[in-house]
């Protein structure tokens, strides 16, 4: 296993963002893909034009993520100015049965966006639980069957290929693959004409395949990560400490948990594309919401730390107390308060004159504010999770 100060270099490396403020990644193949988009897969189709509305016009979202599964294309096809990412099901691997599916696939989109086209499994699987292998080969269409064979173990081969035509064409803005394990993903790198420009998968990954994030990074293969408020913000009870990190941190910069989360992976460099459709969602999941939160590198891994947690149910351990000292050089006294985090009440801790320190036992994340006279001079936030000792000037 890599180390975490290792992981978070290797998923850096693997795209290119021009600063946190950016609302994009540069591929392989130089173009522009939108750092944060909107899944729409399991959305009912009725609702997917006024979510979609309110997301473009509202929010700025360039991007929706969605499956030949969801068949949700006669939704989008009256959409434009959008990218679409969307996937071949594993019913359709092969060469003949995904040409098949791509051309059925735009066809419905009839041409209203740019579309990029991924492998959404490389096979069918029994030992996965919600996949009817045989069933669903024996329930597909006549058309899709004299396509091509029922697909093989290595079928995914012959999509690849039919997916570098349509991209070879123009016909495709971008191809990759989804849910691809390292062997499978080893194999094609090493085989491709055309080397993948995305990769999606589950934002588990991000901290417990290092080796496929590696092997990405080799190539300069964006990852976008699908299951990222579903794994992590809906989880406090699984490692409520880290969550609580996250909610510290979200209240210093006055910020949705979500936001936070999804900011802190676009600084890393990894695309997202979190599921909403309620306007609370929608309004912090936008990507200008996403792009305002500016990190430091500290905020960064206190919160990656927070987020590996929440992902694997193992929670961080209890927060260490702080000694906070807070010195002025000010020309006047200021009066230092507490805010309590549950109220926002500003409470009385003392008061600081020039020259003078005031020492105060605290935990991470709290926050004080101090006043010369009635003017706020500044806001400090002690630094989640250090514990020990932090110094601020007034």
């Amino acid at each position: 296993m890599l180390p975490h100060c290792l992981l978070a270099a290797l998923i850096v490396a693997s795209a290119r963002a021009a600063d946190d403020s950016s609302l994009e990644f540069e591929l392989n193949n130089g173009n522009k893909f939108p750092a944060v988009g909107l899944g729409i897969g399991n959305m009912q189709r009725d609702r997917i034009p006024g979510v979609l509305g309110t997301a473009m016009l509202q929010h700025g979202v360039q991007l929706v993520d969605t499956a030949m599964a969801s068949n949700t294309d006669a939704a989008l096809r009256d959409t434009r100015g959008l990218q679409v990412v969307t996937k071949v099901w594993y019913t359709h691997l092969g060469y003949g049965r995904t040409k098949l599916a791509v051309e059925d696939m735009l066809a419905g989109l009839n041409g209203c966006c740019a579309v990029t086209m991924l492998i959404h499994w490389p096979r069918c699987r029994d030992d996965i639980s919600w996949m009817h292998c045989a069933e669903e080969e024996r329930d597909l269409p006549q058309r899709v069957k004299d396509a091509g064979p029922a697909p093989a173990e290595d079928a995914w081969k012959g999509s690849w290929t039919a997916l570098e035509e349509f991209y070879a064409a123009g016909k495709l803005k971008n191809i990759g693959v989804s849910n691809f394990e390292l062997d499978d993903l080893n194999e094609l790198l090493s085989s491709c004409k055309t080397v993948p420009q995305i990769y999606q998968g589950n934002a588990w990954q991000l901290w417990f395949r290092p080796e496929v994030l590696e092997r990405l990074r080799e190539k300069n293969v964006l990852y976008q990560a699908y299951n990222v408020v579903n794994g992590i913000v809906t989880r406090e009870s699984a490692a409520p400490r880290a969550y609580r990190v996250l909610a510290d941190v979200a209240r210093a910069k006055n910020a949705d948990v979500g936001t936070v989360v999804l900011a802190a992976l676009k600084r890393r460099g990894v695309a997202t594309i979190p599921r909403a459709s309620s306007p609370n969602h929608l309004a912090a999941n936008a990507p200008q919401a996403v792009a305002s939160i500016a990190l430091d590198d500290e905020e960064a891994d206190t919160i990656d730390a927070a987020m590996k947690a929440l992902m694997s149910g193992r929670d961080l351990p209890p927060e260490q107390p702080v000694v906070a000292t807070f010195t002025s050089s000010l020309d006047a006294a200021v009066r230092l308060f507490w805010k309590n985090p549950d109220t926002g009440e500003e409470v009385l801790n003392g008061e600081v004159s020039t020259g003078d320190g005031l020492r105060i036992h605290t935990h991470p994340g709290h926050t004080f504010t101090a006043y010369r006279g009635d003017e706020l001079v500044r806001s400090f936030t002690v630094t989640p999770q250090r514990g020990g000792e932090e110094a601020f000037e007034l």
